[in-house]
C-alpha cells in the first residue's frame, strides 16, 4: 500500500466517523458524553478568562511604549533631582560642622579678633607652600597677620590684593616661627622643611624632648601670637658632638584638607629691631 492509499483511506474513516458523531447527536445518544465534557470544558474557559483579566491589571488600558516611556524619563529626572538635593545637604552640612568648629575656636580665645575665609587657591606645585584665601585689603586684612583654624597656625599673610591673599604656610622653607615645648618650655624655631614638614631647630643638647610632646609659637620677637599649636614632635634627632639637637614636627593643621580658616586681624607685629643690639664697628 503506497502513502497516497493510506491517507486516502485515513480521510475516509474519519469522515466516516464524523457523520456518526452526527447521526447519534440528532438522535440524542450524546447526552452524556456533552455533560462529561462541559465540566472540564467549563473550568478551562474561567481560567483562560481570568488569565486574561490578569494580563489586562497590568498593563493599563491605552497605555503604550511611548508612554511608558515618558514616565520613565521622568522619573529618572526626579531620581537625578533628589540625588543633587542629597549631595548638596551633605555639602551644606560639611561647611556647617567646620565653622560651627571654627566658631568655638574663637571663642575659646576671646582676646583675639577673626575673620573666616574661604580657601580659593592653593600652590601647584608637589610640595604646598602657599593658599590663597578669597579676603583682602578690602576687608581688613594685611600683611604679617596670622592665619589659623581650630587644628592650630596655618601660616602668615604675606601678600593682598583688594579682595584676596596670599598665605604663607608654614611647611615653607622660608617660614620660620619662634616655638616652645609646652610641657618642658624648652625654645627653639619650626622651620619649614624642602618637600614638606616642619623641623624644630636650634634646641639645646639640655632640652627634655620626647615624641608626642606638643610644640606651640612662644611669642618671642612679636611677629606671632604665643600659644598657637604648630605640632607634635615624632622623632628627636640628638648627637652628643653637637651643640644642638632637633625634632621632626607633624603638623597640626592638615594643608591638603583646608577648606576655611580664620585670620587674626587684631593682631599687629611689633618692631623690636630698636632693642637688639648693633654689630660693632670694625677697628681701624
Amino acid at each position: 500500500m503506497t502513502r497516497l492509499q493510506a491517507r486516502t483511506i485515513f480521510v475516509v474513516l474519519l469522515l466516516a466517523a464524523l457523520l456518526g458523531l452526527l447521526l447519534l447527536n440528532q438522535a440524542g445518544r450524546l447526552t452524556g458524553v456533552k455533560s462529561l465534557l462541559q465540566v472540564p470544558l467549563t473550568t478551562l474557559q474561567r481560567v483562560v478568562a481570568g488569565a486574561s483579566a490578569g494580563v489586562g491589571q497590568l498593563v493599563p488600558a491605552g497605555s503604550n511604549q511611548t508612554d511608558l516611556r515618558q514616565q520613565n524619563a521622568q522619573l529618572q529626572a526626579q531620581v537625578a533631582q533628589l540625588q543633587k538635593q542629597v549631595v548638596q545637604l551633605q555639602e551644606s552640612q560639611a561647611s556647617f560642622n567646620l565653622l560651627a568648629s571654627l566658631l568655638n575656636y574663637a571663642r575659646s580665645q576671646p582676646d583675639n579678633h577673626y575673620m573666616a575665609a574661604n580657601v580659593i587657591g592653593r600652590d601647584t606645585s608637589p610640595f604646598l607652600s602657599y593658599i590663597i584665601i578669597d579676603l583682602g585689603s578690602d576687608s581688613g586684612v594685611a600683611r604679617d597677620q596670622p592665619v589659623v583654624t581650630d587644628s592650630g597656625l596655618v601660616g602668615t599673610i604675606v601678600e593682598t590684593n583688594c579682595c584676596a591673599a596670599k598665605v604663607r604656610i608654614i611647611t615653607d622653607p622660608n617660614s620660620a616661627v619662634n616655638a616652645r615645648l609646652e610641657s618642658s618650655r624648652d625654645e627653639g624655631v619650626a622651620v619649614g622643611r624642602l618637600g614638606g614638614g616642619v623641623d624644630l631647630q636650634y634646641l639645646s643638647q639640655q632640652a627634655q624632648v620626647r615624641p608626642g610632646d606638643l610644640v606651640v609659637t612662644s611669642g618671642l620677637g612679636g611677629t606671632m601670637p604665643q600659644g598657637l599649636v604648630l605640632g607634635t614632635v615624632n622623632a628627636v634627632q640628638r648627637q652628643d658632638y653637637q651643640v644642638l639637637q632637633t625634632a621632626s614636627l607633624t603638623p597640626g593643621v592638615d594643608f591638603n584638607r583646608l577648606e576655611i580658616v580664620l585670620v587674626i586681624t587684631n593682631f599687629k607685629p611689633l618692631d623690636i629691631t630698636p632693642f637688639q643690639p648693633t654689630p660693632a664697628a670694625p677697628g681701624p
